[in-house]
């Protein structure tokens, strides 16, 4: 089942365009990497995705035209972990990662319910930033402020999940763990409008290894179209990276790799 269906894209920031035309599915149950050079449009494909920006073309969110449906019914099957995040007032750990449940709490003046502080503590608990829960956001470190923009992220109890960038910041014990914690929800499923949805996936990343660790698919932007739609293991095997980022990235890998092993 398709999830995410883009046709035939165009959008940018104020009059300068940065996507081009693309189209692109998202089907149930994929990880899906986006990948491409700095500045070819990825982020922005993200915010299109989860419908935090405005297009030309078509997009349809689990069979529904995105434009004719409510905030809160895309929040409850989309969330989107922002590359960067301007903090405009002082939260702390534990209110703001509180923020990704308002999708699910009950309307009106009820507040958290207990198991949304069971659900809260236990993502914080997952992205390890428990310890931390009574800091002050603009105290964190850029890795600290990483974790809890992941654990908020995951609050959010989304069938479908919008990474940008998750292991920037991130030390190397933290990004193997968020690897492991990321296969282990893909495993999983999600309910949204009374139904289970196979967890779904589909993130910015640089990593190239990290990416081929959760990813089976990747598509490959540059200059604001999609160049490339392959199995990751075909990239890794042909020309389409050296393409891409306009470099030799199989031979600079295998340079990598013979360090390791020496």
């Amino acid at each position: 089942m398709s999830l995410i269906d883009l046709k035939n894209i165009s959008a940018g920031y104020a009059r300068t365009p940065v996507l081009k035309d693309i189209s692109l599915t998202v089907s149930e149950g994929e990880a899906v990497m986006i990948g491409g050079p700095n500045g070819a449009g990825k982020t922005t494909m993200l915010r299109v995705m989860a419908a935090l920006l405005p297009f030309e073309g078509e997009m349809t969110l689990e069979g529904q035209d995105a434009s004719h449906m409510k905030r809160r019914d895309i929040a409850s099957l989309i969330a989107l972990m922002p590359q960067t995040q301007e903090m405009y007032f002082s939260y702390t750990v534990s209110q703001a990662v509180m923020l990704g449940r308002y999708v699910r709490m009950r309307r009106g003046l009820y507040g958290p319910s207990a198991e949304d502080k069971e659900i809260v503590d236990r993502v914080m608990n997952d992205c390890g930033v428990y310890e931390l829960r009574d800091r002050l956001l603009s105290e964190l470190s850029g890795g600290q402020l990483q974790r809890a923009l992941l654990a908020r992220t995951f609050a959010q109890e989304t069938p479908v999940v919008l990474l940008d960038e998750p292991g920037n910041n991130l030390d190397i014990k933290f990004r193997a763990e968020l690897t492991e914690y990321l296969e282990a929800w893909m495993e999983g499923t999600t309910e949204y409008r009374g139904k289970q949805i196979r967890n779904t996936l589909a993130g910015v990343f640089h990593d190239l290894g990290e990416a081929a660790r959760l990813c089976r698919r990747g598509v490959f932007v540059k200059d604001g179209r999609i160049v490339s739609d392959v199995d990751l293991k075909d990239a890794f095997n042909s020309k389409v990276l050296n393409e891409v980022y306009d470099f030799d990235v199989i031979s600079y890998k295998r340079t990598e790799s013979a360090f390791w092993n020496s």
